[in-house]
């Protein structure tokens, strides 16, 4: 058994939450760039800004924590993150908002609304603001 598993939570380094903090902002920066008014795109953005709110997320847990969560289920994510001193408290609710999203945004033929888009956006550019805090 790899030392830096302990259940579904995961030891990592600087490194590698640097890593995941570039990651978050790479997808969030694409996701603003597709963010339109055509639904196929914002569907896009959508399912963009999941992948940063997580990235954002790993980089804040494990630059706070020096852990993040590996399991299946993000959720644990979420209750990790709200294990960090966060600047702004509500964090962990967007990522909880986000993550009941991911299913429709991954995998649903049907399209994300524009409205939703960017609400998703919003909140995964609060939560890389924060893994750009540290």
């Amino acid at each position: 058994m790899n030392p830096r598993h302990s259940g579904r939570i995961v030891t990592c380094t600087a490194a590698e939450c640097r890593a995941r903090r570039d990651q978050a902002r790479a997808f969030l920066e694409v996701a603003e760039l597709v963010l339109t008014e055509d639904r196929r795109e914002a569907h896009v953005a959508a399912a963009l800004a999941v992948l940063a709110g997580i990235a954002a997320t790993d980089a804040i847990c494990g630059l706070s924590l020096g852990k993040w969560s590996r399991g299946q289920d993000h959720n644990q994510a979420a209750d990790l993150l709200g294990e960090v001193a966060l600047r702004e408290t509500t964090l962990p609710a967007k990522l909880r908002r986000l993550l009941a999203d991911k299913d429709a945004a991954h995998y649903s033929p049907n399209l994300i609304t524009v409205d939703k888009a960017t609400s998703m956006v919003r909140q995964a550019t609060a939560l890389l603001a924060e893994a750009e805090a540290r």
